[in-house]
């Protein structure tokens, strides 16, 4: 809760992953309140596709969207804009197929129907870099739009998509209970996660740095705590040994604000897949 009476109301948006417990132990802690903000978390298990337009329709005042995703979107015309870096490593996406099927290996998937969770999504924008780095002719006519995980659970299974890409720390225990089969793995060439604000936002921009402070504050306390595996073990339903390898590589920002020349990397790369008509300055697309 906010500390004052008529304190601005925020609320944040991000993925129910362990990238984000700092924003959730930030809330739990009451540390927004010397901001005389009251902010309310938000899990999105929609992904990016779905926070982006949250932040367009003001659902969202911030939120932590992958990298990839936010400048595609803002490119496009979303009218959010990125604060700052929040995890600095790359993601390591998963390449899923049902484990009951044939498919083994990477070399396989050339052609087979793609399962995404929504178009703007990491699970679309990887696919098209896993395409494009194979060498492989995209046809969007065969991908099926699943919404998140859940959906890629049921889709794989019943043979409606056979290739899945998802963050292969989460998909873990859906690897280890013979739901999926891993193929490869695919890191991401840049930072994962970016913080984004929306419109309101965009024009209070100390308020939107200072609430990110806080958060990078909060990750570096995190960084810190000999606590900190199994809180995300449990919290996110992982065994602690992939909680233990997955802390052991991420980190997250250190300070508010955003490479440009990191952000035209990405703005190049999603333009040159198709994602994005023409590539925009970066200093379009960073509040």
């Amino acid at each position: 809760m906010g500390s004052g009476p008529n304190s601005q109301q925020v609320r944040i948006a991000g993925v129910p992953e362990h990238f984000n417990v700092p924003w959730r132990l930030a809330v739990e802690e009451a540390l927004f309140d010397s901001l005389d903000v009251e902010v309310e978390w938000v899990d999105e298990p929609s992904g990016t596709g779905a926070i982006m337009r949250g932040l367009a329709d003001g659902t969202y005042d911030l939120a932590t969207p992958l990298t990839e995703g936010a400048i595609t979107a803002i490119a496009n015309g979303n009218l959010s804009r990125i604060v700052s870096t929040w995890v600095t490593t790359p993601l390591l996406w998963g390449i899923h197929v049902a484990a009951t099927g044939d498919l083994t290996e990477v070399a396989d998937l050339a052609g087979r129907p793609v399962a995404i969770s929504r178009m703007g999504s990491g699970s679309e924008l990887m696919t098209r870099v896993l395409y494009d780095q194979q060498g492989w002719d995209i046809d969007e006519d065969a991908w099926r739009i699943i919404d998140n995980l859940d959906g890629a659970l049921t889709a794989l299974p019943a043979g409606e998509a056979d290739v899945f890409l998802w963050n292969k720390s989460m998909t873990q225990p859906h690897v280890d209970d013979g739901t999926f089969r891993r193929v490869g793995v695919l890191p991401t060439p840049w930072p994962s996660f970016v913080v984004a604000v929306g419109e309101r936002l965009r024009a209070e921009a100390g308020l939107a740095q200072s609430i990110c402070q806080i958060a990078i504050a909060r990750a570096a306390g995190l960084r810190m705590d000999h606590g900190a595996v199994p809180l995300i073990a449990e919290r996110y339903d992982l065994e602690i040994d992939g909680a233990a390898e997955w802390f052991d590589q991420a980190r997250w920002a250190t300070d508010v604000g955003v490479d440009e020349s990191m952000v035209a990397d990405v703005a190049a790369t999603m333009q040159r897949l198709g994602r994005i008509g023409s590539t925009p300055s970066p200093t379009a697309l960073i509040v």
